[in-house]
């Protein structure tokens, strides 16, 4: 009996993330010969598998093809075919192989299908970003220059991109900024919460269905897809999508097709496909409640967004942007009320930080925001001010100097707006800025 070839086995990583190389450019498997000829099939590195069955990542239909066929694997040297154990052989330009590394426009003949592999054609090193902004993100720390040199290169391609992080962490905010900076960005951005419907409604929701396709469907509905013709798709909470559904969504992330309830006619979707999700879809491929090629299809590129409390860095410019989306832009803040903000844990990470300026927005009124505006839980002693010098004190040094830095930089150096927005004195701002030995 054949035995599937895991990822683990032929390749150790193959989620794309800072710090590493990313591919731009889809490769394509196209299908010259053979039942399925026509079909096309794009290619991600490191790994395609070709066999079929329905776990593969490219499925025939050509009934002399083996369950599990033939692999084709990125290697340093360059694309790797290998025949993984087929009952009649994979011939490569004509000649019998075992492993061999292909070239540009190589026919691979497996049973009676013939295909053409065309490698991805664009390599790019991927480098923390000068910016302190992406679409609708807002931060400086590091791990978001990061994230932003990530999205600077994979906004402008159609790969997939699946969003993780803890609930708050601002999955949709990310998606609809790689829309924004994408060349899609005049067409549809459509989102599609899985968590929001109930299962019997999703596949209607997500794919359409047609006038009698079940009881009470008594008209035509275009579904998520169709309604996102030509944009993008952001696929919430990806993970509570039922594990009947999902090689219908295999399907259409393969063959960019869909087949709406009620329909025996197949309808081509031009669609990006992004989504998020807050669970570990590793662990539930591990207990088998998701689908390992899924995944892998879903997750060319991989964005982990760290929670607030890692990224405290970040909390001025976002207090500065939330403020401002509340069309309060520049309202003041005074500094112990800035500290409180910084000094919080952040459940509920960027969002609950937004719900609570939108609060203190309405408390305060004209006022300057303070501590008593605020509606966060006591502090607790770990995190209150030690004694001088203390590494908690070193902490709120930088985080002030940051918030100096930030606002300084919003205003154009202008230092008399930065002292309203920050809630202290010019003079004591010019201080400051010789204190930290801040520098335009």
């Amino acid at each position: 009996m054949e035995k599937p070839i895991s990822r683990e086995t032929l390749s150790p990583d193959y989620e794309s993330s800072t710090g590493e190389a990313l591919w731009l450019r889809d490769g394509v498997i196209i299908v010259v010969d053979g039942p399925d000829r026509g079909r096309r099939f794009v290619f991600n590195p490191p790994l395609a598998r070709i066999g079929t069955r329905e776990d593969n990542d490219l499925v025939l239909t050509d009934r002399t093809v083996s369950k599990y066929h033939v692999a084709i694997e990125e290697q340093p040297e360059g694309y790797l075919v290998r025949d993984v154990g087929s009952r009649n052989g994979t011939f490569v330009n004509n000649s019998r192989v075992r492993e061999v590394f292909l070239t540009p426009g190589s026919t691979i003949v497996v049973g009676k299908t013939v295909l053409r592999f065309e490698p991805p054609a664009e390599r790019v090193e991927l480098t923390p970003s000068a910016r302190d902004s992406f679409g609708e993100i807002r931060g400086v720390s590091p791990r978001i220059r990061e994230i932003f040199g990530l999205l600077e290169k994979v906004a402008p391609s159609d790969l997939p991109v699946l969003i993780t992080g803890d609930t708050g962490s601002g999955k949709e905010v990310v998606a609809r900024s790689i829309h924004q900076e994408s060349r899609r960005a005049a067409k549809p951005f459509v989102v599609f919460d899985c968590s929001a419907l109930s299962r019997d409604l999703v596949d209607s929701a997500l794919f359409g269905h047609q006038e009698g396709a079940f009881t009470g469907a008594t008209g035509k509905r275009k579904g998520a897809f169709l309604t996102a013709a030509g944009g993008t798709l952001f696929i919430d909470e990806i993970g509570e999508l039922a594990l009947e559904l999902q090689p219908k969504l295999l399907r259409v992330l393969e063959r960019r097709e869909i087949q709406p309830l009620g329909s025996d006619q197949m309808a081509k979707v031009d669609v990006r496909v992004l989504a998020a999700t807050h669970r570990d879809l590793a662990q539930m491929v591990a207990e088998k409640s998701f689908r390992h090629d899924l995944l892998y299809r879903l997750s060319v590129v991989k964005v982990r967004l760290p929670p607030l409390r890692e990224r405290l860095e970040d909390i001025p410019i976002l207090v500065s942007h939330f403020l401002e989306q509340a069309g309060a832009p520049g309202h003041p803040i005074v500094p112990l009320a800035m500290d409180r903000l910084i000094r919080a844990s952040w459940p509920g990470n960027a969002r609950e930080l937004k719900n609570v300026l939108d609060r203190a927005l309405v408390m305060a009124g004209e006022a300057p925001i303070d501590l008593q505006h605020l509606d966060l839980p006591p502090e607790s002693p770990a995190v209150l001010p030690s004694d001088a010098g203390s590494a908690g004190d070193r902490k709120l040094e930088e985080i002030e100097a940051e918030a100096i830095r930030v606002t300084l930089a919003k205003t154009s150096w202008n230092k008399s707006q930065t002292a309203r927005i920050l809630g202290i004195g010019r003079n004591t701002l010019l201080e400051k800025i010789a204190k930290y030995s801040i520098k335009r």
